[in-house]
């Protein structure tokens, strides 16, 4: 489960840079120099960095729900089993959403989103099964 933590956490860590990633792929030199001066004025946001910033806004309250089950499932000893595997859903699901939200295809970010509601919903079954 640790492991598990762990991979969501560098996953968050990654996401928090995407946009500012992709703002200097599309605009170069001037988001350098930007980020280096006092930034009194934001930068408008391509339409991939504004998804990118809002999946970020996503995964903030996913986390919400997401660590303190996780932390639960620790002290319970759930290292397996339905935790366990809610988590692994829960992770593959948010790697998955970034791009499925940055690419905008159909209804893929709702379906990604609700896979991963349902890694936290197995998560919680688990750890209150065992309270």
């Amino acid at each position: 489960m640790v492991g598990l933590i762990l991979g969501v956490l560098l996953l968050y860590g990654i996401q928090t840079y995407l946009p500012a990633m992709i703002m200097s792929r599309s605009l170069g030199g001037k988001v350098l120099r930007h980020g280096g001066g006092p930034r009194d004025e934001a930068l408008p946001l391509t339409v991939n960095a504004s998804r990118a910033k809002r999946a970020v806004a996503n995964m903030n309250e996913a986390m919400m729900v997401f660590l303190p089950l996780a932390l639960l499932a620790v002290h319970f000893g759930l290292n397996s089993g339905l935790a366990w595997w809610g988590a692994l859903v829960f992770l593959l699901a948010r790697a998955a959403y970034v791009p499925a939200y940055i690419t905008a295809i159909g209804l893929t970010r709702s379906i990604v989103w609700t896979l991963g509601h349902v890694g936290l919903a197995m998560m919680a079954v688990a750890v209150i099964q065992n309270t």
